[in-house]
Formats: C-alpha cells, sequence, structure tokens
C-alpha cells in the first residue's frame, strides 16, 4: 500500500513541477522549495517505503527460528568475554604499564 501511495505522490509532485516549469514560473525560489519538498518525498520514501519492501511477512518455520536473547544474557556473555580478554593480556605479560613520573 505505502509504495502505491509513494508512487502517485512522485508522479503528483513531478506533473507539478513540469507544469511549473512549462508555465515559466520556476524561478530560483519557487526550485528552492521544491528542491526542499523533493527532500521530503525521498525521505518519506526511506522511512515509509523501504522498511515495507524490505521486510518479510511470512513467518518462519519452527526450525529456522532462533532463541532469542535477552539483554541480561548478552550483557553477562559481553563482560565474560572481556573478563577473559583482560586476563589473557595480562597473563600475557606483552602489556606493560608505563612509570608515572610525577614533578
Amino acid at each position: 500500500m505505502y509504495v502505491k501511495m509513494y508512487a502517485a505522490v512522485c508522479v503528483l509532485f513531478a506533473a507539478i513541477s513540469a507544469v511549473v516549469f512549462v508555465a515559466g514560473l520556476m524561478t530560483p525560489m519557487a526550485a528552492v522549495w521544491f528542491g526542499f519538498i523533493a527532500f521530503g518525498v525521498v525521505f518519506m520514501g526511506m522511512i515509509s517505503v523501504l522498511p515495507s519492501t524490505i521486510s518479510v511477512h511470512a513467518p518462519l518455520p519452527r526450525a529456522a527460528r532462533v532463541p532469542s536473547k535477552t539483554f541480561d544474557n548478552v550483557v553477562a556473555g559481553t563482560s565474560e568475554a572481556i573478563r577473559k580478554i583482560g586476563a589473557d593480556i595480562a597473563a600475557s605479560g606483552q602489556v606493560e604499564a608505563p612509570e608515572l613520573k610525577l614533578p
């Protein structure tokens, strides 16, 4: 539905701009306003049309579904991974803390 509405808005905008141009009313200020409107039309397409065209409307079969991760599980897994990396770096002895020379 959004694609049809977006196409209609684009065709209407192109027709209006063509009529204004052919009538000789396309002044520089009118061109700026048409540019603003064209930007809005393109932005509307990005916000409403693209998500509706790339989304899959059919549900996945049960075998293809991935169990969802909760935020707590993700944070816990991330913090454990960071701790492991820090322990590996500390155990390797390759990282040395610089000596502080205070005045």
